[in-house]
């Protein structure tokens, strides 16, 4: 029996927190994380200036206690940044998952504070799964608009592989969504009621997104997975999960994080939620 309580944030070292659920048997259908980029931030501790061999062990470790706690049909969705990415995409490879895609986090209102190289414009994340036969993504849940509404108005025709003529109807809910999802930073005034005080926190609209792609669903529709985010941060990953839930979905989630000011702050946000 676990002594894991879902849909609560935790304090402790996820390295530590993460062994001891694998200990107990304790399994997610979907592990959601934004780890440090190893850019040098503050997070209340060092753990995002390690040199690049410690950068590589340390992660080739977390990747394997990640593997060992995913179900069968699980995946894994791990945000980076270009300069690392690569490493922990081999990792990953090395760990015996199975690669389905790298995606792309894009926006335009980032800044960039140096004119010797372009701005940086977006961020990218793995998607790796457990089971090269099993494993979720629910397409139609995150569809995008068409670029034109023109194509609704009427049907398209092609050929099938027989030279059957056959009639494409465009999807009223949009298109299929591609690797590139654009979703704004917290940056400005726009996002003050949504920021907090953390220096890589993720926007609610962008990981509802991913949970609502990633996340199983039941024979109604709702989303009842189990959800982990072993660096959970200010707690962007509980707080969407908890709002989702207030629609009637079922998301079992837990979240770890090293710092008890972010969960502090986690348990304020999901206070707020509960209120509203």
């Amino acid at each position: 029996m676990t002594t894991f309580e879902y849909n609560r944030a935790y304090q402790g070292d996820c390295d530590e927190v993460m062994q001891k659920m694998v200990d107990e048997g304790v399994k997610f259908d979907l592990i959601l994380t934004d780890p440090p980029y190893n850019l040098d931030k503050d997070f209340g501790n060092k753990s995002d200036s390690l040199t690049l061999d410690d950068f590589i062990s340390t992660n080739r470790e977390r990747i394997k206690l990640c593997h060992r706690l995913l179900e069968e049909g699980g995946s894994l969705i791990w945000f980076g940044i270009h300069r690392y990415i690569g490493f922990l995409q081999v990792l990953m490879y090395e760990e015996g998952l199975f690669y389905r895609g790298m995606n792309i986090w894009f926006y335009e209102n980032g800044f960039s504070r140096s004119k010797k190289s372009p701005a940086t414009q977006y961020e990218p994340f793995l998607w790796f799964s457990n089971s090269n036969k099993n494993w979720t993504y629910n397409a139609d849940d995150v569809r995008v608009p068409y670029k034109s509404t023109d194509r609704l108005k009427s049907p398209i025709y092609y050929k099938g592989k027989d030279g059957e003529k056959i009639e494409w109807t465009p999807n009223p809910a949009g298109a299929l969504r591609g690797d590139i999802w654009a979703y704004p930073t917290l940056a400005g005034k726009n996002f003050a009621k949504e920021r907090t005080p953390h220096p890589t926190q993720k926007p609610e609209s962008l990981i509802t997104e991913l949970i609502k792609a990633y996340c199983p669903k039941d024979k109604n529709g709702k989303y009842n997975g189990t959800i982990l985010d072993p660096f959970h941060g200010s707690g962007t990953l509980g707080v969407c999960c908890e709002k989702l839930n207030k629609e009637g979905h079922n998301i079992k989630w837990i979240g770890l994080e090293l710092e008890q000011r972010w969960v502090d702050i986690t348990n304020k946000r999901l206070r707020e939620i509960k209120a509203s």
